[in-house]
This record gives structure tokens, C-alpha cells and sequence, in this order.
């Protein structure tokens, strides 16, 4: 029998998920999951995890509450590991959480309830809207508008209207106007601020406010801006928060691999980016050279220099060393060359200090600066571990002048297929395309042709890391609109918030002239 966890998932932001939430997300063996669970969330579950996807948002409920609970018995009852019901917010907050329990409960069922930070508490803050403060609010109420026939429900409005504090309706964008008209009929002032705050700590996130009179138009739509919080009280005053940062309402697309888009995608998301998540390569180890893997490592001594030239190659190099017991002690012998200030981060965390870093962070010029290098103090053998799609420009330089290169293929760059569809949902909508590699250019080339839409990546701003990765763009005739002032990601987030800015003062120079 497996134990249950009922996860707390919280509003949205990945950042917000409690430790013990990130454990069991990435660790379980079943999900059972909402349809508000969001997707950057939905993004850190393994592959090998079983997907259920119940779905539970209003008019669109893919099981029902009864079905969902036999669900969670059932899989209890199977054996199958940690089994994870993945909530959106708090499980016990407006989610079935209780009655969940209650049946893995009868049922004999071990669980595990593990709270989420819930939308009423995150999404304001997001907003810099406080729930209380002195001399505004001296309470806060958190209802639901939701009921089984879709009436508005049966509260005490009269008690609701004379509160001296914060209401917050989950569930209630259809009853937008229903609840105002409430609210304003019990005695509570028209004039009082009111506002939607639509999808809270997401990149989507945004503000409508009004006054409480100036939703009561029962003929208006609100259902764009679902899932919403609706939010009544005189702290609205405060409101302002993250829709202000410089990339808000941008979608901008990451195409490195997903164990790496971390970085680049919180450095997005801080400036108020949607970062999209397309990679068009996984990383795995290069099986073939498992017995020269082997070989090499047991003979690092005879190397003088061991040359990074990735942060891919340096996280699977010390890969292969922990899985033999080994670390960066065994390094000792030998000089460490790194090419560019990414991949010298990645060999700090292990606590080695390249030795040599070369002034501009091209195989070519890391080539002519090592070899200049080479011919002051003699080296004799170099151990390259790379990629096995990696070119050969830096070893045949570094052969022709004389230095021994072992090469070592360590991972493979391997192409992540997508439909036509996916493809277009993701290009047609965003502002900029990111690419930190030459391989992710060429493999989401290679793609676009085979669905025949690379038109659609040569209409769209292309932002690279490097003058690498700008080359291999222009190898199909595509110029980059931006190239890092480093290879760093925060020079390559810079870029983006600078053109974005820029723009800006263009269209406003314009709207001024015009």
C-alpha cells in the first residue's frame, strides 16, 4: 500500500512551493494533478512520473470529486510508490482537500497533507497590496463564489458590507457583477476599491481595477481573466507590485536544455517575463566511450591540462568521477583551462579555479592564447572532454602546434521532437527566441524544416549568448537581434531589458511626434 500525499502547490510561482512540496513533486512515482496546478510547476516532474490529469475547473471538469477520490483509493491500494495529489494553493483552502482525506481515510489509506501557500495570501502580495493594515483594514475574509448550480451564494451580505477590512472571493470572475450588486445593496460604499487580480505570481499576471460600483454591469465578460482572484477593500489603494518590471507581458522563449533552463528562466521570470520553455536538446551520457571514459580517468596524471570548454562538459565530468568514488582531488596533478566565466562558475562550484581563462571566449582565440601560453611553460598532453557534436576547431589547432589533445565525446546532444502545433503555439505568441548554443539553433532549425515553419523563427527577434551561437544562426541566413555583451546570462537578460527600453522611448518619441 502507497501512501497519498495531498500536495499543496501553491499560486503558481515555482519559487513558492515548500520544501517538502519540491521533494515529493520531483520524487514521486504518480501525480494526480489540477488543472490549475501551473505549468513552470508541471515542468519540474521527472519524465518517468505517471501523469493524471483531473482537471476540476468550472464548466470543464475532467472527474468528478466522487471519481477523483476512487482514484486516490485505488492507486493507494496499488503499491505503486508515492503517489502525489498535486493541488493548486492549499489543499484545505477552497480544493477538496478535506474530502479527499476523508476518503483515503475510510478507506484505510495512508496520507500525508502538505500545505501550499493559497492565491488569497500571494496574489496581493504580488501586487504590494496588503491583506491588513492600521487605520484600513483590520481583518481579512477569504470566501468562495463557486457553488454547484452557479448562484450566487447565500451569504450575510449586510455582515460582509460592514466589515472594516478585506474581502477576497476565490472562484468568482462569473459572478463579478453579482457580487458588487450585493455588496453596494447591503450598505457598503460604490466608491470603495475593488479590482481582479488575474493569474497572481505568474508572468501572466495582471491588474483590473475599478471602483466596486464600476463592476456591477452584469452584461460584461469577465472569463478572460480567469483564474482570478476578485478583491474588495480599501488596501487596493496600495497596488502597484511586479507588473512594473521591464520584461512584464513579454513571452520570451528558452531553448536550452530543461536541466539547464533554470538559470535563464528565474533570471526572466525576476524581470517579469513569461519564459517559455521549448529545448530543443537533452544531455545524455555518451555511452560509446564508456571504456576510454574508464581508462582516462584512472590516468589523469599523465595529462598537464584538462580544457573546458562548456559548463556541460564540467557537470559531466564530475558526473563520471563521483560514480567512481573519486573528486576534484584527483584533478591535482593537473592545470585547468576553462572557456568563458559560465563554464569557470561551474568548475568554482566544485572548488577548482581555472587556471587559465582566455580574453575572448572563442575556440579559436581560447586556442592562440593557450598556445602562446604553451610555449612559455612546456605541455605536453591536454584532456579535452566535450560534447560528441562538438566541432574539432580547438583540437586540430591545439594538434597543429604540437600539443597531444585526447578528445573525449562525454555526452550527447540529442534533438527533442515537437508537433507542428506546439511548435507554432510557442513561436507564433512570443517576442524573442533565446538560444545559448549552437546546437539548439541548429536542432530547432532542423525542426522548423521538417514541420516547414522556419519562416516563423526568421520573423522572430533572436537573442544569443555568444558569438558562437550568432554564427551558427547566420549559417541559415538568420541575424541575431542581440548578442550578449558576454556569455552570461545575466548579460543576455541585460540585452533583452535594454532593447525592450529602447523600444519604449521609441514609441513614445513617436506617439509625442505624431
Amino acid at each position: 500500500m502507497s501512501t497519498v500525499y495531498l500536495v499543496g502547490a501553491g499560486p503558481g510561482d515555482p519559487k513558492l512551493l515548500t520544501r517538502r512540496a519540491y521533494e515529493l513533486i520531483t520524487t514521486a512515482e504518480v501525480i494526480v494533478y489540477d488543472a490549475l496546478v501551473s505549468p513552470s510547476i508541471l515542468a519540474l516532474i521527472p519524465e518517468r512520473t505517471k501523469l493524471y490529469h483531473v482537471g476540476k475547473r468550472y464548466g470543464a471538469h475532467s472527474l468528478k470529486q466522487p471519481e477523483i477520490n476512487e482514484l486516490l483509493i485505488e492507486l493507494g491500494k496499488a503499491d505503486l510508490g508515492r503517489v502525489v495529489r498535486l493541488k493548486g494553493g492549499d489543499p484545505f483552502v477552497f480544493a477538496h482537500g478535506g474530502e479527499e482525506m476523508t476518503a483515503l481515510r475510510e478507506a484505510g489509506i495512508p496520507y500525508e497533507i502538505v500545505p501550499g501557500i493559497t492565491a488569497g495570501l500571494a496574489a496581493p502580495a504580488y501586487f504590494d497590496i496588503p491583506l491588513t493594515h492600521r487605520g484600513l483594514s483590520r481583518s481579512f475574509t477569504c470566501l468562495t463564489a463557486h457553488t454547484e448550480d452557479g448562484e450566487l451564494p447565500d451569504f450575510d451580505w449586510a455582515s460582509l458590507a460592514r466589515l472594516s477590512g478585506t474581502l477576497v472571493f476565490y472562484m468568482g470572475v462569473r459572478q463579478v457583477a453579482q457580487i458588487s450588486q450585493a455588496l453596494i445593496s447591503a450598505g457598503m460604499s460604490a466608491s470603495t476599491p475593488a479590482a481582479l487580480l488575474s493569474r497572481g505570481t505568474t508572468p501572466q499576471q495582471s491588474l483590473l481595477e475599478r471602483t466596486l460600483g464600476a463592476f456591477t454591469d452584469t452584461s460584461e465578460d469577465f472569463s478572460a481573466y480567469a483564474p482570478a482572484l476578485f478583491m474588495i477593500g480599501e488596501v487596493l489603494r496600495f497596488a502597484e507590485g511586479r507588473t512594473s518590471r521591464p520584461l512584464s507581458g513579454k513571452k520570451i522563449i528558452v531553448t536550452r536544455a530543461r536541466h539547464q533552463a533554470s538559470v535563464l528562466q528565474e533570471a526572466l521570470e525576476e524581470k517579469g517575463a513569461e519564459a517559455y520553455l521549448l529545448p530543443t536538446i537533452q544531455l545524455t551520457p555518451n555511452e560509446e566511450v564508456e571504456a576510454e571514459l574508464e581508462r582516462t580517468l584512472q590516468s589523469l596524471s599523465s595529462y598537464d591540462w584538462i580544457l573546458f570548454t562548456s559548463p556541460n562538459a564540467v557537470e559531466f565530468f564530475f558526473s563520471a568521477l563521483r560514480q567512481r568514488g573519486k573528486d576534484s582531488r584527483h584533478l591535482a596533478p593537473c592545470q585547468i583551462g576553462a572557456l568563458g566565466p559560465m563554464t569557470a562558475e561551474a568548475l568554482s562550484a566544485y572548488g577548482i579555479t581555472a587556471d587559465f581563462i582566455p580574453q575572448e571566449y572563442y575556440a579559436k582565440v581560447f586556442a592562440e592564447e593557450f598556445i602562446q601560453r604553451a610555449r612559455l611553460a612546456p605541455v605536453h598532453r591536454i584532456l579535452l572532454p566535450n560534447s560528441a557534436l562538438a566541432g574539432d576547431d580547438l583540437s586540430e589547432l591545439l594538434s597543429e602546434a604540437g600539443i597531444a589533445c585526447h578528445r573525449l565525446p562525454l555526452y550527447k546532444n540529442t534533438p527533442i521532437n515537437y508537433t507542428a502545433s506546439e511548435l507554432k503555439e510557442a513561436l507564433d505568441s512570443a517576442d524573442y527566441l533565446t538560444a545559448c548554443s549552437s546546437s539548439a539553433i541548429h536542432h530547432l532549425v532542423s525542426l522548423l524544416r521538417v514541420h516547414q515553419l522556419d519562416h516563423l523563427l526568421k520573423a522572430l527577434p533572436l537573442a544569443v549568448l555568444g558569438e558562437q551561437t550568432a554564427e551558427a544562426a547566420r549559417s541559415y541566413g538568420i541575424e541575431p537581434k542581440l548578442i550578449a555583451a558576454q556569455p552570461r546570462i545575466t548579460c543576455l537578460v541585460e540585452a533583452l531589458v535594454k532593447d525592450l527600453e529602447a523600444l519604449r522611448h521609441r514609441t513614445h518619441h513617436l506617439n509625442r511626434s505624431s
